[in-house]
Parts: structure tokens; C-alpha cells; sequence
């Protein structure tokens, strides 16, 4: 009986704390939300060279194909969380450089041309290792590039320049 209780405790916290984001269209650009119009302004700032399109567009891809990823890794919340389930075999998928390595695949795709990415990683080697992406280009520095992060809020893309994240430290890799 104790096992049985146990068991629907279990469904009940994966199920409580999964996240299914709802309408993620990854192929219609026609809802544009106010999170997707400020990330365009941030990214439009690191240059005169940013095509204002491209700003908008990749706004739309980046953060509607964060959500898309954490549904398809059927993410369950908070990240750390979701990663013990990775490391007991729970759950396939979901790691921090899973979303990077998906993201930037997806977004290279793209072809973007007044912008490129790259991988960046913060406590290199450390447990708590963490992997991400940057948006940038030869005219901006390293410290003004601005970090694309799905992992951190399970799906919800976080992004700021390097040099103002205040949870990691960045070093491209």
C-alpha cells in the first residue's frame, strides 16, 4: 500500500511541476509578443549592422523555439530538477547543452546574416558546468554579445548581455 502511495505522490509531482507550453508555432512569424519586440531592441543596440528583420525574426525563432524544446524534452521544473531525471534515465533530454546545441543548430539554420552565434560555457569543468549560446557579431565584444539561455527558466529564453548576468560568468568555448 505504501509502494501505491508512493507511486501517485510520484505522478502527481511530475505532472504538478511539467511544463507544456501551449501554441508554440515555430513555422508562423504573425504573433509577435512583447518579450520577442524587447529582445529585438536589445540585439538591434549591438549595431548599426543589424538588419532589423533579421532582429525580429530571430527574436521570434529564439524564444518560441526555447518553449518547443522544453516540449519536446517534456521538461519538468525547476531545470535542476529535470536533470536528475536526465541522470536517472527518467528523462532523455533536457541538459543545458542540450537546449544549446538544439538552439544553435535551429537558429544557424537560419542563415542569418548580420549576426552569428556561439557556444559559451560558465565553471568550465565544475559540477555545475553550464553551456549556452551568445548572439554576436565581429563589431561587438565578447563582454557586450548577448547570452540566448532556454535551460535556465525550463524553456522560458533568458538573454542579456555577458557582462550583466549576474548568475554566471561566460567564456566562449
Amino acid at each position: 500500500m505504501k509502494l501505491l502511495y508512493l507511486f501517485i505522490f510520484i505522478v502527481f509531482t511530475f505532472n504538478a511541476c511539467s511544463v507544456k507550453y501551449k501554441n508554440v508555432d515555430i513555422q508562423n512569424r504573425k504573433v509577435i509578443n512583447k518579450s520577442m519586440i524587447n529582445l529585438s531592441d536589445d540585439i538591434k543596440k549591438l549595431s548599426k549592422e543589424i538588419n532589423e528583420k533579421e532582429s525580429i525574426n530571430v527574436s521570434y525563432d529564439a524564444i518560441t523555439y526555447s518553449k518547443f524544446l522544453a516540449n519536446k524534452y517534456e521538461v519538468i521544473k525547476p531545470a535542476l530538477f529535470h536533470n536528475t531525471l536526465v541522470n536517472l534515465n527518467l528523462k532523455e533530454k533536457g541538459y543545458c547543452y542540450h537546449y544549446a546545441n538544439d538552439l544553435m543548430k535551429y537558429l544557424e539554420d537560419k542563415k542569418y546574416k548580420s549576426f552569428y552565434f556561439q557556444k559559451v560555457v560558465a565553471n568550465r569543468g565544475e559540477y555545475f558546468e553550464h553551456n549556452s549560446l551568445i548572439l554576436t557579431r565581429d563589431d561587438v565584444s565578447f563582454e557586450n554579445s548577448i547570452v540566448l539561455d532556454a535551460w535556465r527558466d525550463s524553456g522560458i529564453l533568458f538573454w542579456s548581455k555577458v557582462k550583466d548576468d549576474k548568475r554566471y560568468k561566460w567564456e566562449k568555448r
